[in-house]
């Protein structure tokens, strides 16, 4: 586990022992209620390639490359520990085409499957307001591929590893329990895999991004 794992760790780690003693304090009908919900958001991430891809990103001069960033979350707030939510998430990028030289193409798409938590530091009963998250994809996938139509020239990577996110958001109350739900995230990830006549290859990449949807 590397230095980013650990730092998420012990995030969720100061997290559940900050609430540990609630459970022994007296707390309002409110706070005590235990739920579950799903979330579902949509919104645009933007990629920043670094140790083995920027070389090649970096010397075909391509356009910003970015996407439509999808996730599904289900998270479970229980009952007398304040202020918190976890729960599981999906999420996965689909890239366009970054334009560079000599009319290539390039697409970097990724997925991650994380445990999360939301620490809601003004509500007690974590239903409202402004929010923290951390996440940890303990599996990440991206798939990277180069292509020149003209030429038939088509060159593909993918890599697997694991990545740690931070957001912030912000969820707005609506009816029957629902919320609209908005948040900007950064991750950064760091992947392994094999190159032809290199081998084993370490690949990092960060992506900014900003969702809205919905909890229900």
């Amino acid at each position: 586990m590397n230095h980013k794992a650990w730092a998420l760790c012990l995030f969720l780690i100061a997290s559940l022992t900050s609430i540990a003693q609630q459970e022994s304090a007296p707390a309002g009908d409110s706070e005590n209620k235990s739920f579950t919900y799903g979330e579902l958001k949509a919104g645009y991430g933007v990629t920043q390639f670094s140790s083995n891809l920027s070389e090649r990103f970096d010397n075909g001069n391509f356009s910003t490359s970015g996407g439509g960033l999808f996730s599904l979350a289900a998270y479970r707030k229980f009952k007398n520990l304040n202020h918190l939510h976890f729960g599981f998430r999906y999420k996965g990028l689909a890239a366009g085409p970054a334009q560079g030289d000599n009319n290539e193409e390039m697409f970097f798409n990724f997925w991650g499957t994380a445990v999360s938590a939301k620490y809601f530091p003004f509500s007690r009963p974590a239903s409202k307001g402004l929010y923290l998250q951390g996440d940890f994809n303990f599996v990440s996938q991206f798939t990277q591929k180069y292509r020149t139509t003209d030429s038939l020239n088509f060159d593909h990577q993918f890599a697997i590893g694991n990545s740690i996110a931070f957001a912030l958001g912000y969820h707005l109350p609506l009816k029957k329990g629902s919320a609209f739900v908005i948040s900007a995230e950064y991750d950064s990830a760091s992947r392994r895999g094999e190159v032809e006549g290199i081998g084993n290859v370490q690949f990092q990449n960060s992506n900014i991004a900003l969702q809205i949807g919905f909890t229900y």
